[in-house]
């Protein structure tokens, strides 16, 4: 309850951080509907983004599009230096 507005409060604890203890995120009353993994989700992208620490953001799901393209641009630099080699 933040001055008779009922609020949903996200906090992060910042126990590495030397200036800061906490980050105290207030969900929009339009997204509270949201599940409770994708506002987590959110808010701990936005205190990585804060605090610059990839602590928070550890559990990144594995992305099949990434491998495939990252493969790909190694291929393309593999052919691009064999082809300056010749």
């Amino acid at each position: 309850m933040l001055k008779g507005i009922n609020k949903q409060i996200i906090e992060i604890k910042c126990t590495d951080n030397e200036c800061f203890d906490k980050i105290l995120l207030f969900v929009n009353a339009d997204k509270s509907h949201l599940h409770p993994d994708i506002l987590r989700k959110n808010a701990v992208d936005i205190a990585s983004m804060i605090t610059g620490d990839r602590m928070f953001s550890t559990n990144r799901k594995f992305s099949p599009a990434a491998l495939v393209l990252t493969i790909m641009g190694a291929a393309m630099l593999v052919l691009l230096l064999i082809a300056l080699c010749m």
